[in-house]
Order: C-alpha cells, then sequence, then structure tokens
C-alpha cells in the first residue's frame, strides 16, 4: 500500500525582521561567479517594502545615457594658462539619478536649483 504523501511547507527566515515564516516571499536572488547563489526571502509584511526583483536578463539601462557631469583635462603653465586640451571625461547616468549621499565627503550643494529641491 503506497503511503500518501504530505507536503511539506518551506520555512525561511525573513531578511528584514529576521522571523521565520512558513508563507516566504523571494525578495532577491543573488548570483555568484565563483560558486552557488542564495536567494534572499521576506515574510509577506516584509515584501512589500522591497522593491520588484529585476529580470537578469533585461537589458540594464535601454534609455540613452545623459552626461551629468563633465571634467576636462588639460595642460597647465605655472602661470595657469591651459596649453594643450588632452581630454574630456563624461560621468553618465541612465533615466534615473540618485542624489549624492550628504556626509563630511559630499557636503551639500549651495546652488538654488539644490536649495529648493530640499526644501520640496
Amino acid at each position: 500500500m503506497k503511503k500518501p504523501s504530505t507536503r511539506r511547507r518551506p520555512i525561511r527566515m525573513c531578511a528584514r525582521c529576521q522571523r521565520m515564516t512558513s508563507t516566504p516571499v523571494v525578495v532577491h536572488e543573488e548570483h555568484a561567479a565563483t560558486g552557488p547563489g542564495f536567494t534572499v526571502y521576506a515574510c509577506p509584511e516584509c515584501a512589500e517594502h522591497y522593491p520588484p526583483p529585476a529580470d537578469a536578463l533585461e537589458p540594464l539601462d535601454p534609455a540613452p545615457r545623459q552626461s551629468r557631469m563633465t571634467i576636462r583635462v588639460y595642460k597647465a603653465t605655472s602661470d595657469n594658462s591651459t596649453t594643450q586640451d588632452r581630454a574630456e571625461v563624461h560621468v553618465c547616468t541612465g533615466s534615473r539619478i540618485d542624489p549624492t549621499p550628504q556626509s563630511a565627503a559630499f557636503p551639500p550643494c549651495t546652488c538654488p536649483r539644490c536649495r529648493e529641491a530640499r526644501q520640496s
């Protein structure tokens, strides 16, 4: 006589609140180049605080990249006059621009546009 199979429910620890849950939700998959990756789980209450998982096969930034900052490299003489333009370096971003972190290393910008953004 065949024994009836009982399906065991998965029990995982929530990555946000560190409690065990029997209804885990996948919130992130970490891939590793040198070995097996791992899956990050959360309980249903904490899962809504995570962004939707990204598709690994989807292009990262299909939008054209816009230059956020341009650095010009040139030679200068001892009297601070430029003698030769050497290069231009464009720091690019996609459609989403993350704000610069506010710390001692990155003091807040005092231009009118940034002041207005901080006040709103």
